[in-house]
């Protein structure tokens, strides 16, 4: 695949997911974000830029890791199912995470939140 054409898959992908409802929050496996849908942005009040090169778990107001950690454990252990709440509505979600890996290494974590 050449270069143009990935340019143009991932614009295609970045459209189609942020038309979407749920949240989408792309990481690096420690916890860097790398890339969020629309939903992300309007949920957490705050703009793409602002959340690229942080740590996921500053969007959930904390300053550490946290505790029941889905990105972590999705390294681990593959998929990873747990619960997060959004600070700025106090709404609950369901969070699936999946790892995506390259050569046997992970590089991405992908972490889709859906209303619980």
């Amino acid at each position: 695949m050449t270069s143009q054409e990935d340019g143009y898959t991932e614009s295609l992908l970045n459209i189609i997911l942020d038309e979407i409802d749920d949240i989408i929050i792309i990481h690096d496996s420690q916890h860097t974000v790398v890339w969020m849908n629309r939903a992300g942005t309007k949920k957490f009040g705050r703009s793409l830029e602002s959340v690229i090169g942080k740590e996921c778990y500053t969007l959930f107001g904390k300053n550490m890791c946290c505790s029941d950690c889905p990105v972590t454990a999705a390294v681990r252990d593959d998929r990873c199912k747990s619960y997060r709440t959004i600070p700025t509505t106090g709404e609950r979600y369901r969070c699936t995470t999946i790892p995506l890996s390259k050569e046997g290494d992970i590089k991405l974590v992908v972490q889709h939140l859906r209303k619980a």
